[in-house]
Formats: structure tokens, sequence, C-alpha cells
């Protein structure tokens, strides 16, 4: 009887508001919809992890280019679904099927696009790979054909350059005479007595300069001196009458 006095509240308010049994009853469909849905994702899971093999580059290219757009067809698809549920009685759970519907093609696409597109970065840097070493076989080949002509070619004599005074004495290189050293302008008597009359003006006027700058030195010292010495003055000035103005002090009685 307890038990019978306490579920009657409830089932009044049940029956006195109709929206609450609606609700409650769409949030039902809601979870056994989900609830269905689940055992279909898992196989969709383990599909995606199977690995597409490519016969080239083109056919991977094409193969990223068409997930991309399978991708970009569902969400599109999506958007038109989402704006038909809105004119049903469940609009929520209309919506929400058609999102995880969407999330798991999508998923699908782009898991299919980066395949593809590892694929491609895979086979352009082999491809990089392959050329370098190419390149770099290629050149070990010209590097070991020159050594091997410099090796077998017979060494070249030294080309005569004719008789003649300046011209080296053939055999060791030690034998070849020097030539003679021209004379400098520096031996000569008048050039070297310039250079020394040029040579004694520049040290009389940095001499000159060296003076001058000395007695600037000492003109600036003195005139600051007389400058100390006026304003010294000025100051002595300027006390003294202050101190006359002074009375004097009332002796104590």
């Amino acid at each position: 009887m307890a038990t019978r006095y306490r579920s009657a509240p409830t089932s009044r308010a049940a029956a006195s508001n109709p929206g609450a049994c609606i609700t409650r009853f769409a949030r039902a469909l809601c979870l056994m919809a989900c609830a269905a849905m689940l055992p279909g994702l898992a196989p969709a899971a383990e599909g995606t992890t199977a690995q597409r093999t490519f016969s080239s580059i083109a056919e991977a290219q094409a193969a990223a280019e068409a997930a991309k757009a399978e991708s970009d067809r569902v969400k599109q698809q999506y958007e038109s679904q989402a704006a038909e549920c809105m004119s049903r009685f469940f609009a929520n759970r209309c919506v929400e099927q058609a999102r995880l519907e969407r999330n798991e093609r999508v998923m699908r696409a782009d898991a299919a696009r980066r395949e593809a597109e590892l694929y491609i970065r895979r086979e352009q840097a082999r491809e990089r790979r392959e050329l370098r070493e190419r390149e770099n076989a290629a050149r070990d080949a010209r590097n070991a054909q020159r050594a091997e002509e410099a090796a077998h070619r017979a060494p070249q004599p030294p080309a005569n350059r004719g008789a003649g005074p300046d011209a080296p004495v053939p055999g060791n290189v030690d034998t070849a005479v020097p030539r003679p050293r021209a004379p400098r302008d520096v031996d000569d008597p008048e050039v070297r007595a310039r250079n020394r009359a040029a040579f004694e003006r520049k040290q009389a006027e940095a001499r000159e300069y060296a003076e001058k700058q000395a007695r600037q030195r000492e003109e600036a010292q003195a005139k600051r001196a007389r400058r100390r010495a006026e304003r010294e003055r000025e100051a002595a000035n300027l006390e003294a009458p202050r101190q006359n103005a002074e009375p004097a002090a009332p002796a104590e009685k």
C-alpha cells in the first residue's frame, strides 16, 4: 500500500504534464537509436585500417583527389540533410543520425586521402634519393677517368722562350742567371735630398703645431684663473655690506 501511495503522485503528475512524457519517450528513442548504430560503427572502423597499395604516383594523386572530393560532397550532403530534419517531428534525432553518418564517411575519406598522400611523399623521396645516387656515381666515374688520364699523360717539357739575355739557362732551375735589379729612385742623390727636405719640413710643422697647442692650453688656464679670481672678488664685495649691516648683539646683564 505504501508503494501504491508513492507512485500515485507520480502518475498524476505525468497525466497532468503530457510534455514530460513526450520528452522521456524521445530520449528513450535516441538511446535506442544510438545503441543500434554502435555495432555498425565497429566494422567501419576496422575497415579503415586496411592498407591500399598504389602502382604509381599518378594513381595515388587521383585517389587523394577523389577522397577529398568525397569528403566535400559528404559535408554538403549533411548540410542539406540537417535542413530537411528541421521539418520532421524528431528533428534532433534526425540531425544526430545525419551527423554520425557524416563523421563516419568523412573519417573514411580523410584516411584514404592521407594514405595516398603518404605514398606520394615516400615515392618522391625515393626518386630524389635514386637521382642523387646516380649523380654521385656519374661524378665519381668522371673523376676516376680524369685521374686515369692524368696518370697516363706524358709530362710536357717546359716551353722554350727563345734565346736572349733574360732567358733562363735550360736544365736545373737553380742555375738560371738572375736578372739585374733596376736602379730605384731613392738611389738618386737629388731624390734623397728632396725626401730629406720634405721630412724636415713636416717635422718643423709638427713642432710648430705642438707649440701652438701648448700656448693655447696655457692661455686657457690663465683665463680660467682670472675668471675664478674675479668671481671670488665679487663674492667678497657682496658679503662685506651684509656683515656690516648686521646689528651688534646686546651685552648680557
